[in-house]
């Protein structure tokens, strides 16, 4: 079973401000950042259950290689991903976004 993913505009514009950070870091980090981050958003369309549930409905996901999480929910067939967070992230700030 395929599921449909959303990504709301909030979590794009997360992606976008960390692969502009990673991108000022060494030229062309941004891009495998964004390759990573689009990886796990694959992945979730296919398999969005193996991850557990952490707060209320909420799932995360770590992005490989990188310190980050991609935030999401399932409601039937549809993922949404709501944020993309630095690990270090005050986890009390990050909670009362994701709300």
């Amino acid at each position: 079973m395929s599921y449909e993913v959303q990504v709301r505009r909030a979590a794009e514009l997360d992606v976008a401000e960390a692969q502009v950070w990673y991108e000022k870091q060494r030229s062309g980090l941004g891009i495998e950042f964004h390759s990573e981050v689009s990886q796990v958003i694959d992945r979730l369309a296919e398999t969005p259950l193996i991850y557990q549930t952490v707060y209320r409905d909420l799932r995360r996901v770590i992005v490989r290689r990188f310190p980050y999480l991609i935030w999401y929910r399932i409601l039937d067939e549809i993922v949404t991903v709501v944020a993309c967070t630095h690990v270090k992230q005050d986890p009390n700030t990050a909670m009362r976004r994701l709300k």
